[in-house]
């Protein structure tokens, strides 16, 4: 009788880096890691936005010393390249740590699934039209009424290119890399998706420094809504899909109109019920993608992916 090995447990996106026999703080220095690279990257960027804004005549030394920098088209590029920087980031974390490739991050497939994209765009785009139409009509109409400033220019154009690449870095930090890692302490995959969620999305919000409750519950629905369409869809796809069309197009309407430091004032009072339109409306959302990703037959789960050898070695000499 053919003694034949057990099948290979498929997993989900959440639990890709989990190993029972891992050392625990071997995540928690990977996190370490994560959180310091950050923190010099965004002193880096920053620093150098204030002195190439100085060099342009931009900004004064007086609004510098006072610390009430307006948003310019240098600093507002800057944040977003720190953020997209988180891309690589945590790929290179992961697999540095935990001793899996890069492209794992994207998908349980190990491959970033352009064809759910354009399939899932067909029916997010649409509400995110909707939901923002108003603005976008008001933005155009003050397009047509009056030419646009050199910086008003210099945005838009950084906004289409860059802002997807930020929404992107924020997905694959939180959602992937965060809590995957944090997940990774547990090999039980309610405790690994709950604690992985509960993580990332306190961390999300809190590093958005919002000080509003309303702003704060909204920060929160919207990264509990992300990762169970991570978890539903098996990568971080249509996740970043909605981060982008999210940013992107609530951006435009406000630089146009001359409110983005308003639409981006995290303070008491900044926000109010009418936060709820867009808890709704990211609410709704997932619970479409919940719905439609397994009729569609979307990939959510597959075998681990593999470790590099040398991780291989190192988790069965522990285990001795």
């Amino acid at each position: 009788m053919i003694d034949y090995p057990p099948p290979v447990r498929q997993r989900l996106y959440h639990e890709a880096l989990s190993e029972p026999r891992r050392p625990w703080w071997i995540a928690a220095l990977a996190l370490v890691t994560f959180a310091v690279s950050t923190v010099i990257m965004s002193v880096l960027l920053s620093f150098a936005a204030v002195e190439l804004d100085l060099m342009l005549g931009i900004t004064s030394a007086a609004e510098v010393a006072s610390g009430e920098l307006s948003i310019t088209p240098t600093l507002f590029l800057a944040n977003n390249l720190l953020l997209a920087a988180l891309i690589p980031l945590s790929m290179l974390i992961q697999w540095a740590f935990f001793g899996v490739r890069p492209r794992w991050m994207h998908s349980v497939t190990g491959t970033w699934r352009w064809p759910l994209i354009r399939r899932s765009a067909l029916f997010i785009a649409p509400i995110f039209l909707l939901y923002t139409g108003a603005g976008l009509v008001l933005a155009v109409a003050s397009l047509i009424g009056e030419p646009p400033s050199g910086t008003t220019v210099a945005l838009l154009i950084m906004i289409v290119l860059t802002t997807p690449f930020q929404a992107a870095g924020e997905e694959y930090g939180f959602r992937g890399f965060i809590a995957r890692t944090v997940g990774s302490w547990s090999s039980r995959t309610g405790v690994s998706f709950a604690i992985g969620t509960i993580a990332s999305s306190i961390v999300f919000a809190l590093v958005h420094f919002a000080a509003d409750p309303w702003l704060i519950a909204y920060y929160l629905v919207f990264a509990v809504a992300m990762s169970l369409i991570v978890r539903a869809t098996g990568g971080l796809e249509i996740a970043v899909l909605i981060h982008t069309l999210n940013n992107v197009l609530l951006l435009i309407p406000a630089v146009v109109l001359s409110s983005l430091e308003e639409s981006l004032n995290r303070d008491v009072g900044a926000a109010g019920p009418f936060a709820l339109v867009p808890m709704v409306v990211i609410t709704i959302i997932t619970l479409i993608v919940l719905r439609w990703a397994p009729r569609r037959g979307v990939i959510a789960s597959a075998p681990a992916p593999p470790r590099r050898q040398a991780s291989a070695n190192l988790e069965a000499t522990e285990s001795e």
